[in-house]
């Protein structure tokens, strides 16, 4: 069995908490198109930005568990999804609580740069 880096450890658990958050922030998009009153709309665009954030934080969650695991394909599909996540999270930032967004920002950025660094890429397999 290989051994697991902290720092991985922190990255997987760093990401099954982004994923959720990602979870919850496609309901809020999701409820928005419902016309709640304390949710700004978007001119019917709420839906799309839901399911995108439910599949970024399915992916999340997918990713969490490959890299708590070092499966070799996580490492590849971890540097692709925090891009991703850092895209979203950018293009949410004129919404409601844009500090939440530039935390997941910093997060995804620093996850990305440590995915980088040789010691990961060789726990990884790569």
């Amino acid at each position: 069995m290989k051994q697991r880096p902290t720092g991985v450890v922190i990255v997987a658990v760093a990401a099954a908490i982004l994923g959720v958050l990602a979870l919850l922030a496609a309901g809020a998009w999701w409820n928005a198109s419902e016309g709640l009153a304390w949710l700004p709309r978007i001119h019917g665009g709420e839906k799309l930005v839901a399911l995108i954030l439910l599949i970024a934080g399915l992916a999340e969650l997918v990713f969490a568990y490959g890299a708590w695991t070092l499966c070799r394909w996580a490492w590849a599909f971890g540097i692709v999804l925090e891009i991703v996540v850092i895209v979203l999270a950018a293009l949410q930032l004129g919404r409601l609580e844009p500090i939440r967004h530039i935390i997941t920002i910093l997060i995804a950025a620093v996850t990305l740069w440590y995915l980088l660094t040789p010691k990961v890429k060789a726990a990884f397999g790569r």
